[in-house]
């Protein structure tokens, strides 16, 4: 939600039209603050905030301030109506009243919670150079301050992972939860918070360490409320020098100001109206060259790599299976399919350009090569990652300074939220790429009236020819001979399988299960520390030393031992600066995706489980940057099928690890396992659940939900009533396809159906308007991608059947 009108709203308690003579009265009246030199130096060159309830004073909702001190507890019983003698606390009341009217207490505190009005000094923040963000609050207030900047995003934490360093990002730690989760999970006891940490300790010294490293002004605070702040200053302190810290008190009181001492913090006397004017006279320091526009100040990590600044390597790292690099395309030594051109027609014509294509297609190849071909003509940034708050933040930037750019992005699904903000604004077009089965998923959020698809799986028999006559000569080579498959038809073959036909030398698949079988025996760091690092790739991810320590940890390696580790592997894992890294520690990834994905359907499943077991108890999400890409891909069905054959073992698996995910695509992929093991009731009940979180209405869940129908009865001796579940899951399809733009993965799934339907009942009256209706979805849909297999390969075999009727 934002503020109303989209502006702040002053406050009765703190007059707006009053605030020039407030301010005049605040310069007359200094604040004591000790060592205000070091205050202000932290102030403008970094510093944490920790915010409690007094932080938020100046913030409304349901036209009355939010609570402080014991105003919830209060609220609580009117609300809940309890006796107001009541001596229970507000942890106590909050778990009486959880465990008897759960929802209700959610809907309390979301609608209590949601911030609507606040006063316009809390903008005066964006003076201050904030790198994190604690609260114990669970109010949306922060999001709301930032949500109009120019300067700034807030990154959560729980539900973006870390972000990486810079001038933009201030990541967000909610302790206790947020309404702007949208999930109604609150803790309001140092016990609880206590239970999260135990399960996660990493994430309890990942937040120490912010406290150890920066200076910290703890905000809105009462004596009452310090249980949190002490085990932290136990903690923080340890043995390692301890950054300066602050806390604020509304008032002189002599024994908070003792307690706090002996805890270690230096005391702020003022109420959260003086501390916001004292931030908003800050002078903001002029830094000598720096860049005029704010596109080449705020996101210069989104900017094309000078020709020169790029590593060289040898073009025969991406013939053998490594993903291209800037090298490889400013060498201009990798040829330019027909597609090439179809793109550049597309771009030019001013419409927005969606590449798709099966793995190893060459799309990221060609998005590099279409980038560096624009670069000399117009404003052009290359995009790995973007959150939708820093896709706001952009356009905000681009608005203001009226800068058009034509911006790509690779691995599509990953930026779909944040794409669709950016196609909102007039000045930036978009070019990006996503694997054909992924993109079905997401193609809602790429409507066809504003994107063109192009699918680049195919090469023609030129360009086939010319990608072979470009493969180095040092690499041993075979005439190609095209593979024939009669579902196919003369299907023309993809990038892939052109290089595998006609390369015989070990690719970088071979040399990765030679390295896994070796490092099994001799090495078994590198070994797991290899299949790790597969993994993260495989859910698009780096592996940072950070990463790799926290699993380490079994081998009792330090933080040396395991980036030694990482750099003697420097034939398979490349040193990865891209914009998921950051410069405080090393990152790596394997040389190619499709080659990590190789490996994890290689390896034995028992390494696989060994691999995730370990991973999903020892590393916290916290160091997981861009922690929602990741978890998109880590929990998905096939790769627990492949470490987890025993469905109980697997089942087992899903459950220890839900506390991180509670998403209802998390429980659609336990589902879809359980349904591929053949466990159908204990798949219902999954499924069940994830259409309950998401709504009846989710096309995609209810696709689960109809194919797990229609599994769970298909085996069943033929009967009326059995004919009646499959004819309730082809019902269900069909509304799915009506009803949703991912027409093509809703026309697969109906298509596959409705020919193990006819197998089921040949005589069946309604058989034949499935199989009709499946030619028509089909034929339609490979109008928009004649080069999609799947549906190449159905819409021919449905085809036969009907004509074998």
């Amino acid at each position: 939600m934002r503020a109303e009108g989209k502006k702040c709203f002053p406050l009765n308690i703190h007059k707006y039209n009053e605030a020039q003579k407030t301010t005049i009265q605040f310069k007359e009246k200094r604040m004591n603050i000790p060592n205000e030199n070091i205050f202000r130096h932290s102030l403008t060159n970094g510093i944490n905030l920790f915010l409690g309830a007094g932080f938020s004073v100046l913030a409304e909702s349901l036209d009355t301030t939010l609570p402080v001190g014991d105003g919830l507890r209060i609220e609580l019983l009117k609300h809940f109506n309890r006796p107001s003698t009541s001596k229970f606390t507000l942890p106590q009341l909050c778990q009486i009243l959880s465990s008897s009217q759960r929802e209700e207490l959610a809907k309390f505190f979301m609608n209590r919670f949601t911030v609507t009005r606040f006063d316009p000094l809390y903008k005066n923040l964006e003076r201050a150079n904030i790198k994190s963000i604690f609260t114990t609050n669970i109010d949306d207030l922060v999001f709301k301050i930032y949500e109009e900047s120019i300067k700034h995003y807030v990154n959560d934490i729980v539900q973006r992972g870390p972000a990486m360093p810079g001038a933009s990002a201030i990541d967000y730690i909610a302790l206790h939860g947020s309404v702007a989760h949208g999930d109604g999970a609150f803790d309001f006891s140092p016990v609880e918070i206590a239970s999260s940490f135990e399960r996660d300790k990493d994430k309890w010294f990942g937040y120490i360490s912010r406290i150890q490293s920066t200076p910290t002004l703890y905000w809105g605070y009462r004596l009452e409320d310090a249980g949190v702040l002490q085990a932290l200053a136990k903690e923080s302190t340890g043995n390692r020098p301890k950054a300066d810290s602050w806390i604020t008190l509304r008032k002189s009181e002599p024994e908070a100001i003792e307690y706090y001492q002996s805890l270690g913090f230096q005391i702020i006397v003022a109420d959260t109206a003086d501390l916001l004017k004292y931030i908003g006279q800050l002078q903001l320091p002029k830094v000598a060259g720096a860049p005029k526009s704010l596109l080449a100040k705020n996101f210069r990590e989104y900017h094309l790599p000078p020709a020169g600044s790029v590593p060289v390597r040898s073009l025969t790292e991406f013939y053998l299976g490594a993903d291209p690099t800037w090298f490889d395309i400013h060498s201009g030594k990798i040829y330019q399919t027909r597609y090439f051109s179809l793109a550049k027609n597309t771009i030019l014509g001013g419409k927005h350009l969606m590449i798709v294509g099966a793995a190893v297609t060459g799309k990221s190849t060609l998005l590099k090569q279409l980038a560096n071909w624009l670069s000399s003509q117009e404003t052009i940034l290359f995009i790995d990652e973007i959150t939708p708050e820093k896709a706001r933040l952009l356009i905000r930037d681009l608005d203001a300074e009226g800068q058009k750019v034509i911006i790509f992005v690779d691995n599509a699904a990953d930026a779909s939220e944040a794409i669709q903000i950016l196609i909102a604004s007039s000045n930036v077009r978009i070019v990006c790429a996503e694997r054909d089965y992924i993109f079905d998923s997401v193609s809602y959020r790429f409507p066809q009236a504003r994107f063109d698809i192009l699918d680049v799986s195919g090469l023609s028999p030129m360009d086939a020819q010319a990608v072979q006559q470009l493969i180095p000569n040092d690499i041993q080579r075979k005439t190609f001979e095209p593979t024939s498959d009669h579902l196919e038809g003369n299907s023309e073959p993809t990038f892939f399988e052109v290089i595998t036909s006609t390369i015989t030398a070990d690719s970088l698949a071979d040399r990765f299960m030679a390295a896994v079988r070796s490092f099994r025996a001799t090495k078994p760091m590198e070994h797991d520390l290899l299949l790790v690092a597969c993994y993260l790739y495989s859910c698009r991810i780096p592996t940072s030393v950070d990463i790799a320590t926290a699993f380490a940890r079994r081998f009792a390696s330090d933080v040396t031992t395991v980036l030694s580790a990482l750099e003697s592997m420097g034939n398979l894992l490349s040193a990865y600066e891209g914009a998921l890294s950051d410069a405080s520690q090393s990152y790596f990834v394997p040389r190619s995706r499709a080659v990590a994905e190789a490996v994890l359907w290689k390896i034995e499943s028992s390494q696989l489980r060994r691999v995730l077991e370990i991973f999903h108890e020892e590393v916290s999400p916290t160091k997981i940057g861009r922690y929602d890409v990741f978890r998109r891909n880590a929990y998905d069905a096939r790769i627990v099928a492949r470490a987890f054959p025993d469905w109980e073992d697997g089942v087992a698996f899903y459950n220890s690890v839900s506390h991180r995910d509670q998403s209802y695509s998390f429980k659609q992929q336990c589902a879809l396992y359980l349904s591929n093991k053949r466990q159908y009731e204990l798949a219902f009940s999954w499924v069940d659940d994830a259409l309950a979180m998401a709504g009846r209405n989710n096309p995609t869940v209810r696709n689960t939900y109809a194919v797990i129908l229609f599994n769970a009865n298909y085996d069943k001796p033929e009967g009326a009533d059995v004919m009646a579940t499959l004819d309730e899951s082809m019902s269900i399809l069909s509304r799915c396809y009506n009803d949703d733009y991912r027409k093509i993965y809703h026309s697969k799934v109906y298509s596959e159906q409705a020919m193990k339907y006819q197998r089921k009942f040949p005589t069946s009256i309604k058989v034949r308007s499935y199989l009709d209706q499946s030619n028509v979805w089909l034929a339609a849909e490979l109008k928009n991608r004649p080069g999609d297999r799947r549906l190449i390969q159905l819409s021919r075999q449905i085809r036969s059947v009907l004509r074998g009727r």
